[in-house]
């Protein structure tokens, strides 16, 4: 067997016991600082979940609180609208009543046909009528104006009819 001295013994494991301290120096440089910012995240993880929760339970009292009296308000106002719905149908039926009568109006319309025909053959009167006076409109335009220059003329015979007239009453002593 091999035998090994008791200084190259000691050595050796001194150092190992070096390297194995460097080496947790090592981690202790790294595993130290990420358990410290570990720990600091839970806790804060914590805050957050607990803030979030508390918040949550504020908001539910909130909405339950309005949501009771908006249910109450929204039931009163279903109430109303099914009382005026009620109303409607009520007096749609009235109105179904009233109108019934009405179905039966074949007489009254074949009256109402006769009585367009007496109007367009009535209109188909009037419209010549309203012809002949635009015909009488125009002659008596015509006619007016014939008068106009009959009177000018007469004017202009009495102008020449006067100068010798004139002329002539001069003459005479009397």
């Amino acid at each position: 067997m091999n035998a090994i001295h008791p200084e190259v013994h000691t050595a050796h494991i001194e150092r190992m016991l070096r390297q194995m301290e460097r080496s947790s120096r090592r981690w202790e440089k790294f595993v130290f600082p990420a358990m410290i910012a570990f720990i600091l995240l839970a806790g804060y993880g914590f805050f957050l979940v607990y803030s979030v929760t508390r918040d949550m339970s504020t908001m539910a009292r909130a909405i339950d609180v309005d949501f009771r009296s908006d249910v109450a308000v929204i039931r009163d106002d279903i109430s109303r609208m099914v009382a005026q719905v009620e109303k409607m149908q009520n007096h749609i039926a009235e109105v179904s009543v009233k109108m019934d009568p009405l179905q039966d109006m074949r007489p009254l319309l074949a009256e109402i046909r006769q009585l367009d025909d007496s109007v367009n053959r009535i209109s188909g009167s009037v419209r010549s009528m309203d012809e002949s006076v635009v015909g009488m409109t125009d002659s008596m335009s015509n006619l007016d104006d014939s008068m106009y220059y009959m009177g000018r003329d007469v004017g202009d015979m009495n102008d020449s009819f006067s100068s010798p007239t004139k002329m002539f009453k001069r003459m005479v002593p009397w």
